[in-house]
């Protein structure tokens, strides 16, 4: 599916849908699509070099011939050559690795760009629905704790309650009700992305699918070392390394087969034939192929010592990706026993309140130690969703998910 640049994003067939239209729909993965196209082309150029070549030139026109004969001559000429290139010093070869590397380079950096769109889209729905989610909750909890807040300011106001008490619940209840704001703040931010991916404004965003499973985040886990980024930097490497031999090859003779037809220009005269083998060498450059095959030589190196942080990187992104997520999956069971145990205490000192056994702090506290509880279940709901996709794009597996095909 490959979407215009005009169109929008469909978000009711799905999660995964929506993913890969954002992706086919996304400027910067089209321009990888092209750039892809172009560099494939390039390795047909410098195929061509090894097949036999064929020129013709033409000459209308007059030519002079000088003392003693003094004769001028007007008309046509013309020749004819075939040459077939038989041996070069490796500057062919190298010029075609280079060429293969870079079209496997620019297809690396493709398939980079389609998982990482793939995840920063999935990554801006993920935090407006949390943002959503955990505003909906602190809007409901908030309301029954305004109630209950006005029931303790009545009775300190009667002396039936300490005002210490009050103060401190107070405070509890400010608390989350300046998270509102950073709430609010997160979900307009969140917004800004969506629009940038999805093209369109979100509206009620569902609680996104699980598209990747713990367990195919553990098989992929292995995998690190295939993520596009990687296959990238070493096909960088390799055209560096093709560039190198190009560099090498100047320094070595360059030998062809090539015969010619020439027509004269004076109809009188015969016409020539040449055929055999032709030898070209640069004895003296002022040392640009030296400065040139350094350079080359320098890139490698370079390349090198790039692919093996490269590689550092994408191992530790995700082990320690895999590490929160096994964090989270021992932490889960805990915080649902949690909001389980906060309910019931919260629900036990509102019916205690009739009998005294229980007073409005209380009942405030665990209504309070509840929504910590809730919105913790949120945010791990959200960053276990993050962290499964995030392994997926990085090892290259999230575009494979959602189908788009490459």
């Amino acid at each position: 599916m490959h979407a215009n640049s005009g169109d929008t994003v469909t978000l009711t067939a799905g999660f995964a849908e929506a993913l890969r239209s954002a992706v086919s729909a996304n400027e910067g993965y089209r321009m990888a699509q092209s750039y892809e196209a172009a560099a494939m082309t390039g390795v047909s150029v410098a195929i061509s070099t090894r097949r036999p070549q064929l020129g013709i030139n033409g000459t209308v026109g007059a030519m002079r011939e000088g003392d003693p004969v003094s004769k001028t001559t007007t008309g046509a000429a013309g020749d004819i050559t075939l040459s077939q290139l038989v041996y070069d010093g490796g500057a062919t070869g190298g010029a075609i690795n280079r060429a293969t590397a870079v079209a496997l380079a620019a297809q690396a950096d493709r398939l980079d760009r389609g998982n990482t769109v793939a995840l920063e889209a999935a990554r801006a729905w993920v935090d407006y629905w949390m943002a959503s989610e955990r505003l909906t909750l602190l809007k409901l909890k908030t309301g029954d704790l305004g109630d209950l807040m006005e029931q303790m300011d009545r009775m300190a106001a009667n002396g039936m309650l300490d005002r210490a008490a009050v103060d401190n619940a107070r405070r509890q209840y400010l608390n989350i009700q300046l998270e509102r704001t950073s709430l609010e703040a997160a979900r307009a931010e969140a917004a800004v992305r969506f629009e940038r991916y999805f093209r369109q404004a979100p509206d009620k965003v569902t609680r996104p699918s699980e598209l990747v499973s713990l367990q195919m985040a553990r098989a992929r886990l292995a995998d690190w070392n295939s993520a596009p980024v990687l296959k990238r930097t070493v096909a960088e490497l390799f055209a560096a390394q093709g560039a190198a031999e190009e560099a090498r090859s100047a320094f070595r003779p360059k030998v062809s087969l090539q015969a010619g037809v020439m027509s004269p220009m004076d109809q009188d005269d015969t016409t020539d034939v040449s055929a055999g083998l032709r030898v070209q060498y640069v004895f003296g450059d002022g040392g640009r192929r030296k400065s040139q095959l350094e350079a080359a030589e320098k890139r490698v190196e370079a390349l090198e010592a790039e692919l093996t942080d490269a590689q550092r990187i994408a191992k530790a992104e995700t082990e320690s990706a895999m590490v929160r997520l096994e964090s989270l999956e021992r932490s889960m069971p805990l915080v649902v026993q949690k909001i389980s145990l906060t309910k019931s205490e919260a629900e036990t000192a509102r019916s205690q309140i009739a009998t005294g056994q229980a007073n409005l702090q209380q009942l405030i506290s665990a209504e309070i130690e509840n929504y910590r509880a809730c919105d913790q279940q949120i945010q791990m709901h959200a960053e276990q969703i993050v962290l499964l996709m995030t392994i997926a794009g990085r090892t290259g597996y999230l575009t494979e998910v959602i189908g788009l095909k490459l």
